[in-house]
């Protein structure tokens, strides 16, 4: 059994996951836990410039502190400011979810009392409590790897579902967003990419996924990157489908705002189908088998979604999944009164 950690009210406890959106959206329920059992206490994350917005309005945490995964890398001063400003909040205890090399030991430097990371790494140097996990396993979900953090804290209630807040005027504007691309009523989102973190559904198949839900009269919306943008439209041209494309249109917020507005989105295993999880919409998830990328370890949380995996035959190809199978379990989920929105 792990030692409680001692906190006083209004003590501070950082918690830092400076990776990619959906491992920081999988974090969220440990905040939020550890926020319900120390209401008093000032909970600070530390999150990469892409990831951080949708901390924005979450009231567990109250401050975030942004970092420049390259710039640390390379840049002395940047790693120095960073040190000096966790050393001038005063942290009681830090909670290192992702042990980069760095920001560990850029912790241990800025001398916080508590600093609580996974065993058996090279960094592992850095902290005083040791999490004793094998997440190489892939056993469980990425959520409860990261509530066995809550081990240290005094017992009380646990939050499995993340949460995405959003504020009135941000709805809007992804209202406003979406009636100049001429949609409105209920929609589907459908979001090609996975940012290069896990098997992809070819893009070829969700252009025709489009095509049919479109002849099904379901308005469909495509988001991604700037990026991503040129690439679905080629997709697009070659089979000779008007679509409405949307990818490099939003920044995360507005993308939440988008997917908050949606009866469904569909989507690889990616940070925006977290997102669109966490602010209330069903999903469907196209995974792999493939063990460390399964749904197991990174399906979407919450009720009322659905998860589809390459049939066995097609021997863990992604292509395998059907685009009339996604499209007949959206019809399905579309035409389920309890999840209209």
């Amino acid at each position: 059994m792990a030692e409680e950690i001692s906190l006083k009210d209004d003590e501070r406890i950082l918690v830092s996951r400076t990776d990619r959106l959906g491992d920081l959206i999988l974090a969220l329920p440990l905040i939020e836990s550890i926020k319900a059992r120390y209401p008093k206490c000032h909970i600070d994350v530390m999150a990469s410039d892409y990831a951080s917005p949708v901390l924005e309005n979450h009231d567990s945490v109250r401050k975030v502190i942004k970092v420049d995964n390259a710039a640390l890398r390379n840049d002395k001063a940047c790693r120095r400011e960073l040190r000096e400003t966790l050393q001038n909040d005063k942290y009681r205890a830090a909670l290192v979810l992702f042990p980069e090399k760095i920001i560990s030991r850029i912790i241990y430097k800025a001398k916080i009392p508590v600093r609580i990371g996974t065993a058996r790494r090279f960094q592992s140097i850095y902290f005083n409590r040791f999490l004793f996990h094998g997440r190489r396993a892939n056993k469980k979900h990425e959520s409860e790897y990261n509530l066995d953090f809550l081990k240290f804290f005094r017992p009380g209630r646990v939050n499995s579902v993340p949460h995405v807040y959003l504020e009135e005027d941000e709805i809007n504007t992804a209202g406003k967003v979406l009636e100049s691309a001429g949609v409105s009523g209920r929609f589907i989102v459908l979001h090609p990419g996975s940012g290069g973190s896990a098997d992809r559904w070819p893009l070829g198949h969700f252009v025709k996924l489009y095509y049919i839900l479109k002849s099904r009269n379901y308005p469909v919306i495509i988001t991604g990157s700037m990026e991503e943008k040129d690439e679905i439209n080629r997709v697009a041209e070659k089979i000779n489908i008007a679509m409405v494309n949307l990818a490099g249109k939003t920044d995360i917020r507005t993308l939440a705002g988008l997917l908050s507005l949606a009866s469904l989105a569909i989507a690889n295993s990616t940070g925006p189908l977290h997102l669109a999880a966490a602010v209330g919409t069903r999903v469907i998830g196209l995974y792999p088998h493939t063990r460390t990328m399964s749904p197991v370890r990174w399906g979407p949380l919450g009720t009322g979604h659905q998860v589809i995996l390459p049939p066995p035959e097609s021997q863990n190809d992604m292509s395998g999944i059907s685009p009339e199978h996604v499209a007949e379990t959206a019809v399905s989920m579309m035409s389920n009164s309890e999840v209209i929105k």
